[in-house]
């Protein structure tokens, strides 16, 4: 199949170099065993880079695996390589050129790679290149039967072959086209029979003669060139690091036409796409998405789950499968309240029932969404204002305190401190490499009475009598799927805690409780593939708008369905301030 590829090259309108060639048939040879880890297990090699024994092994084939070939075909000391001039290049060459060039009886092989041999390290650049890449078996593309050509790719290959050789026929004047790869009105189909007359443009395809141009880094058809050192590669390692010549270890640069007017069509679809939306919500203020539907359903699922399983004990259980649906915020005499419904519908009623020590919000024919005991009182002689969208999605709520001036640490009993308010116990601060969190405990708070513990899901603090904190990371589900066993958010071994004396805004004395996050090192994937970059929350896609990546790096803090605004909203009317959350 792969001898049914060719490589066009040069502009719209210019001339296609077209190369002939005979491809024998070959029985396929057998697949060669790999070295796992990235070819960590080497076999000892020689001074020449060859691995001597008596079996045939891929190893063979592999030279110059220290990065010392070149100078052991000058015969310099590779040893000392770095006090080895220019002039001792210079003077090698000569010496062998005398005796091992074509002119004077030597083998042209010989001499070709003493040449080369010569060109490189002649060269300040290329010599410097060689020295610090040449060793490195990973970034190798020379190594014939050790790194095995990959399979795939060849459909898209051929789809792209088509369309640029058809794009330079068409460009091309029709008197110009009479022979070579076009032929006028009639033109020759693959098999080398005649096509239909109605077809303007058909391309000469003869599979069994045609050059292909591989990759030099995976072997596949080659389809675009780097702009940096000239090497043929093809679209999968346009995201892969190599290096060529006197060009070090790179990403590849490549020219992409079309590729902005692809992404622009994309966010026009996006947009087309948002604003059908909200068209039909418009229409029909019951309609849902695909999505939507989904969310119904697992609400649905995790609601009645939780009844069935814990029937009384749901009212004092957190689970953030059910608490992702709302948030809150406090001044020193209200608490705001802020509630998705999923399954709200515009002819289905609300059912809102309120006691100073418990609520109820359950939409019409659905499981209760909220039905939880309060942790701390309500007033009894002012009423809950509520206030509902026209869809009957949104659903607020206005809760008076029984005590004035009383900060609450939690929302409902059994929820962690701080759990689904708009306004967190601490500050967090986040990179590529670290998540930093600083907590603000009272001075005489010492160690013993700090509890931290981290696992690859989760991480929970305790101050004695002061604070609990239960928080749950964000995890990739795609890259979690693929790799269960190994995918990691953060490095359970490499994160610690610290607590240290402190003064606050107040200019008062207090402890600072300091936890370093550390997130585990870049995968394979995330090097050769991403060019570097994490597939963590900071650079996930959001559902539903390409523009907007990130996630917050705790899940309980997330806002899936935009709260915080109208939280922020109802307590900037009632004191004139609020508080912002740094968007993800």
């Amino acid at each position: 199949a792969a001898a049914c590829l060719r490589r066009a090259r040069g502009a719209a309108g210019g001339a296609i170099p077209f190369l002939r060639c005979e491809i024998p048939h070959r029985a396929p040879r057998a697949t060669p065993r790999r070295v796992p880890r990235r070819f960590a297990a080497m076999p000892e090699a020689s001074s020449q880079g060859r691995r001597h024994d008596h079996h045939h092994h891929v190893w063979d084939g592999a030279e110059d695996l220290d990065g010392t070939g070149h100078y052991v075909a000058l015969g310099l000391d590779a040893g000392r390589r770095a006090f080895v001039t220019q002039d001792d290049v210079r003077s090698a060459f000569r010496k062998l050129a005398r005796t091992h060039h074509p002119d004077k009886g030597g083998d042209a092989a010989l001499f070709a790679r003493i040449r080369l041999a010569y060109d490189v390290l002649i060269d300040a650049e290329r010599r410097e290149t060689y020295d610090a890449w040449q060793s490195q078996v990973e970034f190798r593309n020379d190594l014939k039967g050790v790194k095995p050509r990959y399979n795939g790719g060849e459909d898209l290959m051929l789809d792209e072959f088509e369309k640029n050789i058809r794009s330079a026929a068409k460009s091309r004047p029709k008197k110009h086209r009479e022979n070579g790869l076009f032929d006028g009105d009639a033109g020759v189909v693959e098999d080398g029979s005649e096509s239909d007359d109605s077809e303007e443009h058909v391309v000469r395809i003869d599979p069994m003669t045609q050059l292909v141009v591989l990759c030099e880094v995976c072997g596949r058809p080659s389809t675009c060139e780097c702009w940096t050192c000239g090497a043929k590669i093809c679209s999968f390692c346009t995201l892969k690091r190599h290096w060529k010549g006197k060009f070090g270890l790179h990403w590849p640069m490549v020219d992409a036409p079309g590729s902005m007017v692809e992404q622009l069509g994309r966010k026009e679809m996006e947009k087309k796409r948002i604003e059908d939306a909200k068209r039909y919500e418009l229409e029909d203020p019951n309609f849902r998405s695909d999505f939507e539907l989904k969310q119904v359903r697992e609400f649905k699922d995790v609601a009645y789950e939780l009844i069935q399983n814990l029937g009384p004990k749901a009212k004092v259980t957190y689970d953030l499968r059910l608490a992702k649906y709302y948030m809150w915020s406090q001044t020193e005499s209200q608490v705001f309240f802020a509630l998705y419904i999923p399954t709200g519908y515009h002819d289905k009623e609300i059912i809102f029932e309120a006691s100073p020590g418990e609520i109820l919000i359950q939409p019409e024919n659905s499981p209760p969404i909220v039905n939880r005991l309060f942790e701390y009182g309500v007033a009894h002689d002012r009423p809950i204002e509520t206030r509902r969208s026209h869809d009957h999605r949104v659903f607020t709520a206005v809760i008076p305190k029984h005590d004035v001036g009383e900060k609450w640490k939690r929302l409902f009993r059994g929820d962690p401190d701080g759990a689904r308010c708009i306004e967190p116990v601490y500050t967090l601060s986040e990179d590529s490499a670290n998540v930093v969190m600083e907590i603000e405990l009272p001075f005489w708070i010492d160690s013993g009475d700090v509890r931290v513990q981290f696992t690859r899901h989760d991480m929970q603090v305790h101050v004695r009598n002061e604070l609990t904190l239960h928080k749950t990371f964000w995890r990739n589900a795609e890259e979690e799927r693929r790799n269960p066993e190994e995918y990691d958010v953060i490095d359970v071994t490499q994160s610690m805690w610290s607590l240290d004396d402190d003064v606050n805004d107040e200019d008062e004395k207090c402890k600072c409780l300091m936890i370093n996050l550390v997130k585990p090192p870049l995968t394979t994937d995330e090097i050769k593939w991403k060019k570097g970059v994490r597939n963590d929350n900071l650079n996930a896609a959001r559902h539903g708008n390409r523009a907007q990546k990130g996630f917050r790096f705790f899940v309980d803090d997330e806002d899936e369905f935009n709260l915080e605004d109208l939280l922020q909203a109802l307590c900037f009317l009632d004191s004139g301030v609020t508080f912002s959350p740094k968007k993800p």
